[in-house]
């Protein structure tokens, strides 16, 4: 029989060795063929293998265990050098550079590099120049060395003499720098270089790793600042007490006029002097003197270098206070620490130092007067030299580090107010005045009560406000004298004086001639009615008083204030 068809067959099976050499086994087979035969078959079976069995079983090869690289030192690969093939430059380093100190970096490096003799022969004449196309005039020669022998390597410093051209730099910015090489090999010349990429910093950038650095901020020649400086120095010159240390009357007109002219202490919300001082890497923006004064705006490292700027500008020496977290300013009375004790009743609020006196300037209060920033100053210093953590920069020390350099370009400036800026001024004098002879005044005043008002002690007090210019209470007291007793001759010279001073020679002439009715020898009462005739050229009413050329010679240099 034959048939066609589908057909399928399906199978499981199963073992077990009783031993190495006996084993068992099942098997079930399915059978399906189409319409014919469809059934299952089931075997049972026992097998026999002679001879000794083993079952091998392959494990996994081990891993075998690999020890880390080694870490190995970071070593700049010599840089190739166009040209050349006899030497190598390597470790190339620049650092950032600030275009403020362009004069530094002529005898400061801007970075460093290591030049290495690759060839087996000796290296004659070898120099290496740096230059930067757009500011520089001519390549720099940073390095001469005779011989660099085969093998021999030596580290050099990179310095640059930048133009002026470096301060137009508004936003940081980076240049190509080449580094020229030149050299003699087996008696031929060889020459080739470099190119590096560097950073240049914008022109009001730098870093606090030296406070002496904002020195070269300080531009006492602007043309701004001599323009501030001069007019209030001009303005006050010969007003108020001449008893009054000269550098203390010029910062209390320069302080007052700033803040008349409407200048604002404000934290630079993106580099506040504060946070920046404490990062040494961190790169700070300083204001030029100049835009301080346009803008009418600074934190305290701006304030002080303005006022450093303005006080240097007329004669004034300045130096940087810094204390944690501050900077603010001082200025010097030219006059040694023993006349400071002597002229002020307040030593602690001096700084004695560099053998001179100074006065410390918390520069940002700006309002309310020169004697509460001078006192804020002075309590400041005292409070950071207990925990010595102060630090005091002369300028002219500083200078000869970081010299100024100008800004580019100009700014036409306002003045304050001449007539108030005068008022503002005269009054912050008189209060350092009230200040200074408080003690004399009281003393003075209770000797008159125990005296019962004595015309000597009287006229001891209003000799004592004209020396410190303050005339009025001065007229008020020596006519309180004469109010006692009319004869009184110190008082009646003593106004004539006050007169005198304030130019009106008719009224110092006519208490003069007062004087001269009760002492008609008296040799000062002559010499003032002499001066005041001189004054009022009434050459005709000298003869009629007996003094002599020579007693005029002897007593004019007398003072103008007669003391009994």
């Amino acid at each position: 029989m034959s048939a066609f068809g589908f057909y399928y067959k399906t199978g499981l099976g199963a073992g077990y060795f009783l031993t190495s050499s006996f084993n068992i086994e099942i098997n079930g087979i399915y059978e399906y063929y189409s319409s014919l035969y469809n059934g299952l078959k089931i075997a049972v079976g026992i097998t026999y293998y002679p001879g000794k069995r083993t079952i091998s079983v392959k494990k996994p090869p081990k891993k075998e265990k690999v020890a880390p690289p080694k870490p190995q030192p970071l070593t700049e690969k010599p840089s190739g050098i166009e040209g050349l093939e006899h030497i190598s430059l390597e470790n190339v380093i620049f650092k950032d550079i600030f275009p403020v100190f362009f004069k530094y970096y002529d005898n400061n490096p801007v970075g460093s590099a290591v030049l290495k003799n690759i060839s087996d022969r000796d290296i004659r004449d070898l120099k290496v120049s740096l230059f930067v196309k757009q500011y520089m005039d001519a390549p720099r020669e940073c390095a001469s060395i005779p011989e660099l022998k085969a093998g021999e390597d030596k580290q050099v410093e990179l310095s640059a003499l930048f133009t002026e051209k470096v301060l137009e730099i508004t936003e940081s910015t980076k240049v190509t720098a080449q580094i020229l090489i030149s050299y003699k090999y087996s008696g031929e010349k060889y020459s080739g270089g470099l190119a590096e990429t560097i950073r240049l910093y914008d022109r009001n950038a730098t870093q606090w790793d030296d406070n002496r650095k904002a020195a070269a901020f300080v531009t006492a020649k602007d043309p701004a600042v001599l323009k501030f400086s001069k007019n209030i120095a001009g303005l006050i010159k010969g007003k108020g007490s001449r008893a009054v240390n000269e550098n203390l009357r010029m910062a209390v007109g320069i302080h007052e006029a700033l803040a008349l002219y409407g200048m604002s202490y404000v934290v630079d919300p993106k580099t506040p002097y504060k946070d920046f001082s404490k990062n040494k890497q961190a790169v700070d923006f300083l204001q030029f003197p100049r835009q301080t004064l346009e803008y009418r705006a600074g934190d305290c490292d701006d304030l002080s270098i303005l006022t450093c700027s303005l006080m240097e500008a007329v004669g004034i020496e300045t130096a940087f206070i810094t204390v944690p977290g501050h900077i603010f300013m001082a200025f010097s009375l030219d006059i040694t620490p023993d006349e400071a004790r002597k002229r002020f009743s307040r030593a602690d609020e001096l700084i004695f130092r560099e053998g001179k006196a100074w006065i410390p300037v918390e520069v940002t209060m700006i309002e309310g007067g020169f004697l509460k920033a001078w006192q804020e100053g002075a309590k400041e210093w005292r409070e950071a030299v207990a925990r010595e953590v102060e630090g005091f920069y002369p300028m002219h020390e500083a200078w000869k580090v970081y010299e100024p350099v100008g800004l580019p370009g100009a700014t036409d400036i306002a003045l304050p107010n001449r007539a108030k800026v005068t008022i503002a001024y005269l009054e912050e004098v008189t209060k350092f005045i009230d200040r200074e002879i408080y003690p004399q005044v009281a003393k003075l005043q209770a000797e008159i009560k125990r005296s019962g008002g004595s015309p000597k002690s009287i006229n001891r007090l209003g000799v004592l406000y004209a020396r410190y210019g303050l005339y009025d209470r001065a007229e008020r007291e020596f006519k309180k004298v004469l109010s006692k007793n009319g004869n009184y001759v110190p008082a009646l010279i003593n106004l004539g004086n006050i007169h005198y001073l304030n130019k009106d020679m008719k009224g110092a002439l006519s208490y003069y001639n007062k004087a001269y009715t009760v002492a008609p020898d008296n040799p000062k009462v002559l010499l003032c009615v002499a001066r005041a005739n001189h004054e009022l050229e009434n050459y005709g009413s000298l003869g009629r008083h007996t003094i002599s050329s020579r007693q005029l010679i002897l007593i004019w240099p007398c003072s103008l204030l007669i003391l009994t």
